[in-house]
């Protein structure tokens, strides 16, 4: 396990559904002692692979937070097979803020991996979903949207990638996503981003663009 300032009151290992959330310190004006409990779930049955869902990398990127708490609520270990952990705001001082950057630390988490164990509250929790989330997973799935600054033609997304095995498979899980359009890009600067954190150690990692002008629908939540 990693060595973190963070912890979960949630089992990794364990069977069944778990709705709790990740504990991180926060000394600030308000509470010398406090603490921010950001919101995670594993749901899990029998054997078989293990995907992580995260949304709200960027706080106001809304499709994808509201598309994971519906996830959460609805889905039932029954119709697991192997496990299923969800990260519905993986910024979340940003989407408490409706702000696509932490108004703590100014803190882009999708520059911020793999993070820092002493770092700002945005590279810790970088680094704890580094070491402890993604090295469990098998396929990664980060939702995002335009939040406030642009709007997207609904889109699943995957990138170009040099190996030709992890490409099929990465072509195969965006189109197994369904979105309306697929696209495959080449990043300006990939550097710090929860993609390149995945990809690096070659798991499967599928994300979007769903949509935002600091608004949402019905059907951009449907697709995600």
């Amino acid at each position: 396990m990693v060595d973190s300032k963070i912890s979960a009151n949630v089992d990794f290992g364990a069977l069944g559904k778990q709705v709790g959330w990740l504990n991180i310190p926060h000394s600030r004006n308000e509470s010398g002692w406090g603490a921010m409990h950001m919101p995670m779930s594993v749901i899990a049955n029998g054997s078989g692979p293990t995907v992580v869902f995260t949304g709200g990398n960027h706080g106001d990127e809304y499709e994808g937070q509201i598309a994971l708490m519906k996830l959460v609520r609805s889905l039932d270990p029954g119709e697991v097979q192997g496990r299923v952990i969800i990260i519905p705001h993986l910024n979340y001082p940003a989407m408490r803020a409706n702000a696509r950057l932490s108004p703590i630390d100014d803190g882009n988490m999708n520059r911020a991996f793999p993070g820092k164990r002493d770092g700002t509250i945005t590279e810790m929790i970088a680094h704890y979903i580094n070491g402890a989330v993604l090295p469990l997973a098998d396929a990664v799935v980060d939702i995002h949207s335009g939040g406030r600054s642009m709007y997207f033609e609904p889109s699943a997304i995957m990138h170009k990638l040099d190996d030709a095995a992890m490409y099929q498979r990465a072509m195969a899980a965006m189109k197994a996503f369904g979105a309306p359009v697929g696209l495959v890009l080449t990043e300006l600067d990939s550097a710090g981003m929860l993609d390149t954190a995945v990809e690096d150690v070659g798991t499967l990692f599928v994300s979007t663009e769903l949509g935002g002008g600091q608004f949402t629908s019905p059907h951009t939540v449907e697709i995600a």
